[in-house]
């Protein structure tokens, strides 16, 4: 990879605040900013299932993609598409049905369009995730009809700090040899506060317990998935200016990675380069006439990636894109509207997509109310989008798709019992939607062969909007020791839109029909399609100190299943029933956890989907704290997958060729000064 440019190599002075606080803040809940509506005491006391992953939490998660830093929450998978490329994968919704966010504002990349393209954010310098689980495009456009994953990086600080902060992260991975150094630094000049952040990452192709592939055939390597190493960097500054009623702030960030597209063959070279510039400018104002406060934010990114075979370029993908959001809030009303236009453009020898303009504009409105033990919401969208491709020799003449796509929730939470002071509070909520999604430029244009996925897709510009009606159960309950919620869903599409084998091929590289390199072809289809499942969430703080410490329990467990009911059968890659069961301890002096989690098997499978075996996978860790006189530190180490078990991701499209990472030893440390 080229050298990093200038601003990079300034930014490593400075490193991520990373939880070095008082430990009794390291569970502490900021603001859950991705719903926008009166600020909750817990993540557990809003309507929709939203949890928050920051602090300790989300040291002890932190991966090098976002898909694997979450993979673990319940309800959450990833699309693992190796250690480079892997995105959420919502109650077995992925791809255009969830939606990513920096700073509440879309990433605007093309991690969307392909599982082996990665999301332009480096997990290092996030400081916190919030995952809205369901539809809930209310807020944040059809897209989110999965759900939401907002990244919170603080670049524009929405609140004027006391003190100066500078702080940095450095860890080694020994299962890819992997390097990163990350660092953060905030200045308190008057009114403004400044900041800065950087990170740098390098990792070798990574190991695995026997061959990458499912069934090894000749040239196979073996404990190596072939052409997964990764070069990235990232920086970035901002400024925001503070005053009485509010601030105004803006930020600039660079991203750059080079990696691997994980094919476990020799000779297999074939890489992504990425780069993407973004901007962004947000404020707020509070006591605005009647209104109790407006926000506004907007962001420009400027994406571009090349994937490069050997010294050629094959295809380059392009994505040029501003989306800007203004809301008002007054008491528990939050309205608001929200424009995006982005052109994605994929040109080259392998490209399947024309370029596409897509434009979209909402309105929005969520209400709730409070009566006793009841507390009833309702929220309504009107979502216009328009997608416009170009006319190319490869693709034909232009064509121009406009959609109309209304959303609408309604639901109440029912305090169960009044609890005195010490008791537990029961709570049942109750949350009905009905969401449409416009389909998108890959689903309505799409015409070539994919190679990341080595099928030919075909879109089908006849589609209509995904039309989707859902409904949550939920049973929470917290207390000063206890905090658990316990969900179940189901969302029913009348015309959800499956990329499905036809059962026939398209000619290889030799030209020839009925040989072993031709390429089988799907299409996007509309079927009416359900979705089920269940999740839950335990947290138990043993109340009496042992052995000189506090200990805790936690436990997360969900089942998700997929159906194809115009072929009577399955949707693809669903995840697998998981449990996951951790044991924490915390002491003056150190702090250590214990993690099993066990996996099922999956064989509910759509056509032509082979069968992928359970799995159990233990995992350590701990940290220690170093006081010195310039500041805090922590060592921490952790063994992921302790035993070195062979684990393949169900939900990837590379689960027979590429599984999960072997043993691997983590160590590192923090400071803050």
């Amino acid at each position: 990879m080229k050298p990093v440019k200038p601003l990079i190599a300034v930014a490593l002075v400075f490193s991520p605040v990373l939880s070095l606080a008082e430990e009794a803040q390291d569970y502490r809940l900021p603001e859950i900013s991705v719903l926008g509506v009166t600020p909750k005491a817990s993540a557990f006391d809003y309507l929709p299932t939203v949890s928050q992953v920051s602090g300790v939490k989300l040291d002890r998660k932190r991966q090098s993609t976002i898909g694997e830093t979450l993979s673990k929450e319940a309800g959450v998978s990833s699309s693992f598409f190796g250690p480079n490329a892997s995105r959420p994968v919502i109650r077995g919704l992925d791809g255009d049905r969830v939606r990513m966010l920096e700073n509440g504002i879309g990433v605007l990349d093309a991690s969307g369009a392909s599982p082996d393209h990665a999301i332009a954010i480096d997990p290092m310098l996030v400081e916190s995730f919030e995952i809205l689980r369901g539809p809930s495009a209310l807020l944040y456009g059809s897209s989110a009809v999965g759900g939401v994953v907002n990244v919170r990086t603080n670049r524009i600080s929405e609140k004027l700090i006391d003190e100066n902060q500078i702080s940095f992260n450095t860890r080694y991975s020994s299962v890819d040899l992997g390097k990163n150094l990350g660092g953060v630094a905030r200045y308190k000049l008057g009114n403004y506060v400044l900041h800065f952040d950087g990170s740098v990452r390098s990792s070798e192709d990574y190991k695995v317990p026997g061959f990458a592939k499912k069934d090894p055939t000749v040239g196979d390597v073996e404990n190596k998935v072939l052409n997964s190493a990764n070069r990235a960097s990232q920086a970035a500054a901002g400024l925001s200016y503070h005053f009485d009623r509010g601030y105004i702030g803006t930020a600039f960030s660079g991203y750059l990675s080079e990696y691997g597209t994980t094919k476990s063959e020799e000779g297999n070279d074939v890489k992504i380069n990425m780069d993407r510039a973004r901007a962004d400018l947000a404020g707020e104002v509070k006591q605005v006439g009647f209104l109790d406060s407006v926000r506004f934010k907007t962001a420009y990114s400027k994406y571009e990636h090349k994937e490069i075979a050997g010294s050629e370029v094959g295809t380059v993908f392009r994505n040029r894109g501003i989306e800007t959001r203004v809301d008002a809030k007054k008491g528990d009303l939050l309205v608001g509207a929200q424009q995006q236009y982005f052109k994605f453009s994929a040109n080259g020898v392998e490209a399947f997509l024309p370029t596409t303009s897509n434009a979209s504009y909402a309105l929005f409105g969520y209400q709730e109310w409070s009566f006793g033990r009841v507390k009833p919401a309702f929220g309504l969208r009107l979502d216009s989008a328009n997608v416009t491709s170009e006319a190319s020799d490869q693709f034909g003449v232009g064509q121009s798709k406009s959609f109309f796509a209304p959303s609408s929730s309604l639901g109440f939470q029912y305090l169960l019992n009044q609890p005195a002071t010490g008791e537990h509070e029961w709570t049942l909520g109750l949350n009905g939607t009905y969401t449409e999604r416009a389909p998108n430029y890959q689903e309505l244009f799409a015409n070539g062969e994919h190679v990341a996925t080595g099928i030919v897709e075909r879109g089908n510009t006849g589609f209509k909007t995904e039309k989707n009606t859902g409904v949550e159960l939920s049973v929470k309950v917290k207390g000063s020791e206890h905090e658990g919620r316990l969900a179940g869903f189901y969302q029913g599409f009348s015309n959800y839109i499956a990329l499905n084998p036809t059962g026939t091929f398209e000619d290889g590289e030799d030209g020839l029909p009925g040989t072993e390199d031709d390429i089988p072809v799907y299409d996007y289809q509309s079927v009416k399609a359900q979705l089920f499942g269940a999740e839950l969430e335990y947290l138990y703080k043993i109340p009496t100190a042992f052995l000189n410490g506090n200990w805790e329990t936690e436990f997360k467990w969900d089942w998700v299943r997929g159906l194809d009911r115009t072929n009577n059968g399955n949707l693809a890659r669903m995840t697998p029933m998981r449990g996951t069961l951790g044991v924490n301890y915390r002491h003056a002096a150190f702090s250590a956890e214990l993690e099993f989690q066990r996996v099922e098997g999956q064989s509910s499978l759509s056509a032509n989907e082979t069968p992928t075996s359970g799995y159990n996978r233990v995992n350590l860790g701990g940290e220690v704290p170093i006081k010195t006189g310039l500041g805090q530190l922590k060592a921490i180490w952790r063994v992921n997958n302790v035993f070195d078990v062979e684990a393949r991701n169900h939900v990837s499209f590379l689960k027979d060729e590429v599984p999960l990472p072997g043993r691997n030893l983590i160590i590192g440390l923090q400071a803050q000064i």
